[in-house]
């Protein structure tokens, strides 16, 4: 049977059910189809559109899980490239001694018999790294020999941190005269043997 002589059969079936009707009843039962058709295709757009929104949701959810996954691998390289410096730069300070070291960087500001002491306090290991702490004296300096002096040791190179720094101030002799006393974390691989970070 072809769609045409099917919709021909339900057209005569629907007028053989209304022929019983008063004009009345038929105009009230056409007003009850259009309006459960347009209550239907009402629900079904507002359905398409919940839908939609959903479908809208989870794309931009999804782009911001590529955003992050993209940020998150741009990081972890960064990271990874700095942690590359960092071991090397501990495999070319390895078994070096940080007295030498600070002896070395007091000789280049021209400060060398300035430096009274070097003084480890206590070691850690922090998994792969091993973290020593010093304490450093140097005394009768004028400002200008304590920055370069810290200026040196910062940037030297050297897997240290110069976690702080205590000046003392005195005048002798009209002229001022510091006492810088220096708290150091040296650091060194963990399985490095012999040297001091």
């Amino acid at each position: 049977m072809s769609i045409q002589n099917r919709f021909n059969s339900l057209a005569l079936k629907i007028q053989d059910s209304t022929s019983g009707l008063s004009p009345r009843d038929r105009k009230f039962l056409l007003f009850l189809v259009c309006f459960a058709g347009l209550g239907a295709l009402s629900a079904s757009v507002v359905w398409m559109n919940s839908s939609l929104k959903n479908l809208a949701g989870q794309v931009e959810y999804r782009e911001d899980s590529v955003r992050n996954a993209q940020l998150m691998a741009m990081e972890f390289q960064t990271n990874e490239s700095r942690a590359n410096e960092i071991a090397a730069k501990l495999e070319e300070h390895k078994g070096a001694n940080l007295s030498a070291h600070l002896e070395k960087a007091a000789q280049a500001v021209g400060i060398p018999d300035r430096l009274d002491s070097v003084k480890e306090s206590s070691s850690s290991n922090m998994g792969d790294l091993e973290e020593k702490l010093y304490t450093a004296s140097l005394s009768k300096l004028s400002l200008e020999d304590a920055t370069n002096f810290l200026y040196e040791i910062e940037t030297s190179g050297f897997p240290l941190v110069v976690q702080s720094a205590k000046f003392k101030t005195r005048v002798r002799a009209k002229e001022r005269e510091i006492k810088l006393t220096l708290s150091i974390a040296a650091y060194s691989l963990a399985d490095t043997e012999g040297g001091e970070g």
